[in-house]
């Protein structure tokens, strides 16, 4: 590509000038939100007309910030609206979090590099600090146990008492790799459903096919499942199916396939017998090959079934009595299906799971860590679905948001445990990086575990005075305190945080540290912008 020549340039000291004034901008936006007592931001709406948003989730307000209107102000606001939304992706929370502790890392590091300060050894220990800070939080993480306790760190994180009682019991009842979906409720009042048993979103292809049309589902006792990708265009496909069913004795079978014709469709409906042979269709589940593959193995395992590919040029003609799986209840619904108490072998199942969560905890992609997470779920059994209910559309709309940011962060609270919250397990890092200081020879290594043993209090800093108290006399009277004790916002009183139910997510903290550390470091190593003319 050409050299655009119409390009600006922009150099020291203007860029990290225009970047720090857009840093501040964004971070003073959201730092007011961060704590059990945040202050809001109002944000008027694009599309429509109803009253303005009123938001205290740094997360939506960042995505509400579209561009700062000075080119340079916007280079740095973007750089800190990418460390918010990684940080909620990865984490579900953390992102106030994540805000304070880049805008101090970037800030102190321009103003250290002002004075001749190298970039790149500045940089190096950063990122080593913060590596440092990382470990201390895994080492001091508990494990969160019981509905009570799950509940106690799920309204620490949506400071909503309703919600949080009941994704504390759902992850109670359905565990960490549970399948818990957040949906609108039609009421006031928060309320979930629990399912037995493995589920999948995608129903019979006729609703005539349901023999329970009250309930609009079908319902199998000890029932057989045939399981394909294969599209089925003529009724005589099929008719080996039926053939070999019969002779073994089938008498409830749920027939997936890619896609089916009418008239295959008629076929099945005219040879549905109660006596003999009862027959429901569902598509494959899944969006795209790769999900239909994955589906269908896990299917497969779980019912001892044997699937038949298209790809492969498989066709139902040499079917066995082995090709079907089974299960000792099966339900059919117009949107779902579900499988209880799958035939298939059960170490093998335990090994495909094993497979999968190994798979989920080193992807970094969080489209595949959730298709992944979703799969665990499923084959784990037991799922739980929370209605969010509200007043009014908006408030509702606002509370399902809370509830699938808070099930997210929960995830990693449940997997890597917990430390003392309201800023206090960063504060206790503090130690670590001052004896990597201390140990230290080169100025600008000494520099950054300083800047960084800062950063790391600026949560604690946000969270005291949106609460309206000194901070200057908190801080005090912590550091004085012992490791673990801190300040409870609502009450200003100095406790230990784990015994009042006051704790973070291990997991969340890290992820916070690491992307607004590493992406700060990176941000002051900038050291040119090229400007392209709109």
């Amino acid at each position: 590509m050409k050299p655009d020549p119409q390009a600006s340039l922009v150099f020291q000291p203007h860029v990290h000038m225009g970047m720090q004034r857009g840093v501040n901008k964004i971070v003073g936006v959201i730092r007011p939100t961060l704590g059990p007592t945040p202050r809001v931001a109002v944000v008027d709406r694009i599309l429509d007309s109803r009253i303005p948003e009123i938001l205290d989730n740094g997360a939506v307000i960042a995505k509400r910030i579209i561009e700062l209107h000075d080119r340079n102000e916007d280079a740095g606001a973007m750089l800190v609206r990418d460390v918010i939304e990684h940080t909620s992706k990865q984490a579900g929370d953390g992102t106030a979090t994540a805000a304070v502790i880049f805008q101090h890392v970037f800030n102190e590091g321009i103003r250290h590099l002002s004075y001749d300060g190298d970039v790149h050894v500045l940089r190096e220990h950063l990122e080593l600090g913060a590596t440092r800070v990382e470990e201390h939080l895994v080492e001091n993480a508990d494990a969160v146990l019981g509905s009570e306790n799950l509940a106690r760190l799920a309204e620490t994180l949506c400071h909503d008492q309703d919600i949080a009682a009941i994704i504390g019991e759902a992850f109670e009842t359905v565990g960490e790799y549970g399948r818990i979906e957040v949906r609108a409720g039609r009421r006031r009042e928060t309320e979930r459903e629990y399912v037995e048993g493995m589920y999948w979103n995608s129903g019979a292809v006729s609703r005539s096919m349901l023999t329970d049309l009250g309930r609009s589902r079908t319902e199998f006792i000890n029932g057989s499942i045939l399981l394909s990708d294969i599209d089925v265009k003529d009724p005589r496909q099929l008719f080996p199916v039926v053939e070999r069913a019969l002779r073994d004795g089938i008498t409830s079978l749920l027939i997936v396939v890619e896609n089916i014709s009418d008239g295959a469709l008629a076929f099945l409906g005219a040879n549905n017998d109660p006596e003999q042979l009862t027959t429901v269709v569902a598509k494959v589940p899944g969006w795209g090959k790769h999900e239909n593959a994955a589906a269908l193995e896990d299917l497969a395992i779980l019912t001892g079934g044997t699937p038949f590919v298209a790809v492969a040029g498989d066709t139902f003609n040499s079917i066995t009595p082995e090709d079907f799986g089974h299960a000792r209840r099966m339900w059919i619904a117009e949107r779902t299906f579900g499988i209880v108490g799958g035939q298939g072998d059960s170490r093998e199942l335990r090994r495909h799971i094993n497979g999968l969560k190994d798979l989920y905890k080193s992807s970094e992609d969080q489209i595949r860590r959730d298709q992944l997470l979703a799969r665990v779920g499923a084959l784990l059994g037991g799922s739980a679905t929370l209605w969010i209910g509200g007043t009014t559309e908006i408030q509702i709309e606002e509370r399902v948001e809370v509830a699938k940011r808070t099930v997210r962060a929960m995830r990693g609270a449940v997997a890597h445990g917990v430390v003392p919250g309201g800023g206090t397990a960063l504060l206790a890092c503090r130690a670590s990086l001052d004896s990597m200081m201390n140990r230290a020879s080169h100025p600008d290594a000494r520099a950054a575990y300083r800047i960084l043993g800062e950063a790391i209090a600026q949560p604690f800093r946000a969270i005291v005075t949106n609460a309206g108290y000194d901070v200057s006399e908190k801080m005090a009277s912590v550091d004085q305190s012992e490791e673990g004790w801190g300040v409870d916002a609502r009450t200003g009183a100095i406790t230990d945080m784990t015994a009042a139910g006051i704790v973070d997510a291990a997991a969340v903290q890290r992820t916070a540290v690491h992307t607004a550390v590493t992406s700060a470091a990176l941000a002051l190593s900038v050291d040119v912008l090229v400007r392209r003319p709109r």
